[in-house]
């Protein structure tokens, strides 16, 4: 790997059907599936922006939520970059879950202060079924732990390529401060390519 070229790892996590796969599936091939397929274990997806002369390669491992991957899931939180969090809008407990997904994390990577934490409030197209109102994710989590807050729908897309943007901006900015100066000023328009 040339100094043009920068690979990062991104673990999903959250409780099982909130919508981590969809979110990532919008985001790397722009396509959404009504169909529930549960993950197994662990599902590695590639995406890679190129800003400037830059390669920036995201390796997002999409963790499964159900409780008996939780032994083997530490292992998958080793060496990563940055955390995103995921609850759905409609289910309120996975909501509550958020801090035991953030705990058990802590566990495994005990410098998150240095690794971007995300939190996602996903599907947000089912708001006539929302059981979380928008504001408790910004009061219980703003000024704590999470470096950002969003909202998103991998069903509409919204936010998707907003959360990818967030989550890469603030990569270059723990990971990769130097090369901030070599980003294009254009830096968020090469996320749609």
């Amino acid at each position: 790997m040339n100094e043009n070229e920068h690979t990062f790892k991104i673990v999903f996590l959250g409780d099982a059907a909130v919508g981590k796969t969809s979110l990532i599936t919008r985001y790397t091939t722009k396509t959404f599936t009504r169909e529930y397929l549960q993950t197994i274990g662990c599902q590695l997806n590639v995406a890679e922006i190129e800003v400037s002369d830059i390669t920036i390669r995201l390796i997002i491992w999409d963790l499964a939520g159900q409780p008996r991957f939780d032994s083997v899931r530490k292992l998958y939180f080793l060496g990563s970059d940055a955390a995103v969090v995921v609850y759905s809008v409609t289910d309120r407990e996975s909501f509550v879950n958020v801090d035991g997904w953030l705990q058990a994390f802590q566990r495994v990577v005990p410098t998150t202060e240095q690794i971007p934490l995300i939190l996602v409030s996903n599907k947000i197209d089912l708001d006539s079924q929302r059981t979380v109102k928008r504001e408790e994710g910004v009061k219980r989590y703003a000024n704590q732990v999470f470096h950002q807050l969003i909202e998103t729908s991998a069903k509409s897309g919204d936010n998707v390529l907003e959360l990818f943007s967030i989550v890469t901006t603030l990569l270059i900015q723990f990971r990769l401060a130097e090369l901030q100066e070599r980003l294009s000023p254009f830096f968020f328009s090469s996320f749609g390519s």
